[in-house]
């Protein structure tokens, strides 16, 4: 009987030992979760929430510029989610969609005109043959686009890659 407390006892400090390491891996997952309810359209937009999408693909880029107007729309519409801020950062072989003879030129005023910041990695350019002149006026551009997703974060945003 006493061999079986002993063995007991071992096997109940083995597993309170696993059941604290646990803890302790977990701990920062939980200091990440997200709240059960969310906020409301107007609290996101007053509490400044922003956004940052980084496209890699041409054919995702009208989806995501159609989401970040919609995500800025203020105009009394009963939105899912409302943000202060949207920028979409274009990486990749994607920059050529943002010149002014792509298909997608209007899709990318309405976006800047809605003040969603469209920004274009220079490196990508450079490798996709396109120059800072073959853009949609009002697109700006930035030395490093994986660089920009990182800044923004850094400042807060919220951010997606596709």
């Amino acid at each position: 009987m006493n061999m079986q407390i002993q063995s007991l006892s071992r096997h109940s400090t083995r597993d309170y030992l696993l059941l604290v390491a646990l803890s302790i891996l977990l701990l920062p997952l939980g200091s990440q979760a997200q709240p059960a309810t969310s906020p409301s359209s107007e609290s996101s937009a007053e509490e400044g929430l922003r956004t940052a999408y980084l496209v890699r693909s041409a054919e995702a880029l009208p989806v995501v510029l159609m989401s970040a107007r919609t995500s800025l729309a203020r105009n009394g519409e009963d939105t899912s989610f409302t943000a202060a801020a949207a920028d979409v950062v274009v990486v990749g072989p994607a920059v050529r969609a943002l010149a002014a003879s792509s298909d997608q030129a209007d899709t990318l005023r309405q976006s800047l005109d809605a003040s969603v910041r469209i920004a274009a990695c220079e490196i990508a350019m450079e490798k996709a043959g396109v120059s800072p002149s073959d853009l949609v006026e009002g697109v700006d551009t930035v030395p490093n686009g994986f660089h920009e997703l990182f800044r923004l974060q850094s400042n807060g945003y919220q951010t997606l890659q596709l």
